[in-house]
């Protein structure tokens, strides 16, 4: 539907941006999103974590061409650190409570990854770059006509010696990422639409266990992870009655496997398997105000019928101690329906209203909820939008099964998190007369309360070893985004954002609400983009701020118990050019880290310094 039309808060990365800040890793494009804070433990390849307007990491939906790509294996987080971008077209982000529609890992807002799909005109692409970390990375892609069926195929390959993770010692931790993506698509009938897109990311990367004897803090070790991602979908869509009346059925299959060694050997593993299928049926009806049917527009007014069903598969396997077997295989079902009515009552209002009724096998049966709406005037160039909705988190099965020998137990009573969030804002268009849209601006306010917040690090008296378990009372979520975009000139563009977020959750002991960790209360971005020599040339800069924020450390010696670390602020500076040398060829270099700052994410973890790199790309 138009962003228009959508009274959430929405952000868009499409591939005209990605090309210009020259990203490999998605999560550099994904940092600069208002409301999102990022910590990486390390350097490239290294676990990171997203976490939207104060929430929790696993609260945050990602979607790769409609499959649901949190690992049920890795806490119900999704592993952004492996999720490269040679073969995407856009990603969508919807921040604010989206469960209603998405369910458990949608608390706090869904990340839509949408591939470059194929065309029915044959076209090839590639790509290849070297540099700082002799890091080299290159991909390939081919997309066209095959016996009658739009095919695309594309392979990417990163390799990396790293740096150092840890903060004391000299040992590298190396990473490599090699995905490749199929996508068939095709139409038996004028009405009919069949497609099939499967997704593999391989990666073996090496990283720093910490050190629970002396420091407390991570240390040189030959651990490596080996982990496989693998995404996959069919389906087809139904068009009856001139588009008024649309069908959709697909199955999807998500997959992960991650085993863990070290020096020693085998070091245990942990894989999971989500299979789901998915139907929906939407009934577009009325007609706009000039005579357009809706369905023909592509705005509300419309009903929409979900129903799904998901089986959910872990299995951990490790060595048995005298402390436990880690050994396990675990399962989980979930049944759901929702409803979803778009109306626009008048030109230019548009309401959602939208209801889904979850039923889990192991846990007591949710219902969740959310209302948006927009209006907007042509007269002043303003729109205004506000939502709210209810959100719902199942526990993980590390957090209710999950053993690691002298560290942590699960807590197989957890129950599900609740969430009741809204937000209300406002874009404008600033001298909309003389400029039209070429200066907007906006900001919203959010708030949002947690109940039951699973808290996985709460002492366990009966095994003298950490566990989860759901906080009294609620945490808070409130805070600010405001956003500005200007072009000031066909070939010069300007945009920037600002978040404040205060994020506090009740202590386990005290009960009084204390500040949660990795939120940065203040943090901004600003891009400029300048296109020159006819177009032929581009110059791109992109300056990040992360405000201080706080970490937690656990300490190893007398008195033991935790402490608090305050992270300082930073700013993070890239420089990206390129220039067309001819029609098909295109070179490119880019800085990141141009201001060398010395800088954490996570307390006792190192980061990049200046790194640069330089390339080319081929399009014919």
């Amino acid at each position: 539907m138009p962003l228009a039309a959508v009274g959430s808060s929405v952000s868009v990365i499409d591939r005209e941006q990605i090309e210009a800040r020259q990203s490999v890793f998605a999560i550099d494009l994904l940092a600069d999103i208002p409301g999102f804070a990022v910590s990486r433990s390390g350097g490239v390849g290294s676990q990171t974590q997203v976490r939207v307007r104060g929430a929790e990491a696993n609260q945050l939906l990602v979607l790769i061409d409609g499959i649901e790509a949190n690992d049920p294996a890795g806490n119900d987080e999704f592993a952004f650190e492996n999720l490269t971008t040679w073969d995407i077209e856009r990603i969508e982000v919807v921040r604010g409570p989206q469960s209603a529609l998405w369910g458990s890992d949608a608390l706090s807002g869904v990340v839509n990854v949408i591939t470059r799909q194929p065309t029915d005109a044959v076209s090839t692409q590639g790509f290849a770059e070297a540099g700082s970390f002799n890091t080299w990375s290159g991909g390939a892609r081919l997309s066209g006509k095959l016996l009658g069926t739009r095919t695309g195929f594309s392979v990417s390959h990163v390799d990396s010696d790293g740096i150092n993770n840890s903060l004391t010692g000299d040992e590298k931790d190396g990473y490599r990422n090699t995905t490749a993506t199929l996508t068939l698509a095709g139409n038996p009938a004028t009405n009919l639409a069949l497609d099939f897109i499967g997704r593999y990311t391989g990666t073996t990367k090496a990283y720093d266990t910490t050190d629970f004897v002396v420091t407390g803090l991570p240390a040189d070790s030959a651990d490596v992870t080996d982990v496989g991602l693998g995404y996959f979908r069919a389906g087809g869509s139904l068009s009856l009655m001139d588009g008024q009346w649309t069908q959709r059925l697909r199955t999807a299959w998500t997959t992960t496997d991650s085993d863990n060694r070290n020096e020693f050997g085998a070091n245990g593993s942990m894989a999971a398997d989500k299979y789901g299928v998915y139907y929906q049926t939407t009934w577009h009806f009325g007609a706009d105000s000039r005579g357009v049917p809706r369905a023909m527009n592509n705005t509300g007014n419309a009903v929409t019928l979900a129903l799904e069903h998901e089986r959910e598969e872990f299995s951990q396997r490790g060595t048995a101690t005298p402390f436990g077997d880690p050994n396990q295989d675990q399962n989980l079902e979930t049944s759901a329906a929702v409803l979803e009515l778009l109306l626009t009552p008048v030109d230019r209002l548009s309401v959602s209203l939208s209801g889904r009724y979850d039923h889990n096998s192991d846990f007591d049966s949710v219902s969740t909820a959310r209302v948006t709406t927009t209006w907007s005037t042509e007269t002043t160039g303003t729109r205004l939008h506000a939502s709210f909705g209810t959100g719902q988190k199942a526990p993980t099965f590390s957090e209710r099964y999950g053993f690691y020998a002298d560290q942590f137990v699960g807590n197989p009573d957890l129950k599900p998190e609740t969430s009741t969030g809204w937000e209300l804002g406002f874009e404008q268009q600033l001298l909309a007369s003389r400029f039209g849209d070429r200066f907007t601006a906006g900001a919203t306010y959010f708030h949002e309360d947690l109940k039951d917040e699973i808290d996985g690090f709460v002492f366990d008296p009966t095994s003298s070893l950490f566990t989860a378990a759901n906080l009294e009372g609620k945490s808070h979520r409130r805070g600010v985004e405001a956003v500005l975009n200007a072009r000031i000139a066909d070939d010069l563009n300007v945009s920037g954002s600002y978040t404040y977020v205060d994020a506090t959750q009740p202590d386990a002991g005290s009960g009084l609400q204390t500040r949660e960790i990795r939120r940065p209360q203040n943090s901004a971005s600003f891009n400029v983009n300048w296109r020159f020599l006819e177009t032929r040339a581009q110059l791109n800069a992109n300056l990040n701020y992360t405000g201080h924020q706080y970490d937690t450390y656990f300490e190893v010696a007398p008195p033991f118990g935790t402490r608090t670390i305050n992270l300082q602020n930073y700013y993070l500076l890239g420089i990206a050019a390129s220039y067309r040398v001819a029609k098909q060829t295109q070179v490119y270099a880019r800085l990141e880290n141009a201001l060398n700052e010395h800088y954490a994410e996570v307390y006792g973890y190192n980061t990049p310094r200046r790194n640069v790199y330089a390339g080319f790309r081929l399009d014919f």
